[in-house]
């Protein structure tokens, strides 16, 4: 399913904050994202993850979902779920994106 223009910018907004956010605390930080290097896909269907984030032997795979697409991507969500249980010292984030929020 896809996402509305609207959904879409949140998600992407999200994906970026967080992306940043990482990047501050010293993560080396790849984003499903322009200007980032893309994370490699993941399992057999290779799917990309919004973000994989490393820092000294810890590794954060996370996604991001709006309300519309959260029901739609379990598979997604299952196979880096795991992945990351499959690596050492990794986790899987499912973050979901609020497009409630007006931005003023």
């Amino acid at each position: 399913m896809s996402r509305n223009p609207k959904n879409q910018s949140a998600h992407d907004n999200l994906v970026l904050d967080l992306a940043n956010k990482l990047e501050a605390d010293g993560w080396e930080v790849q984003a499903d994202l322009p200007n980032f290097d893309q994370p490699e896909p993941i399992g057999q269907d290779e799917r990309i993850p919004d973000i994989l984030a490393t820092q000294d032997d810890a590794t954060r795979i996370i996604e991001v979902e709006t309300e519309s697409t959260i029901n739609s991507h379990e598979e997604q969500h299952s196979t880096f779920r795991r992945s990351a249980a499959q690596r050492d010292n990794a986790e899987f984030e499912l973050v979901v994106a609020d497009t409630k929020k007006s931005k003023s």
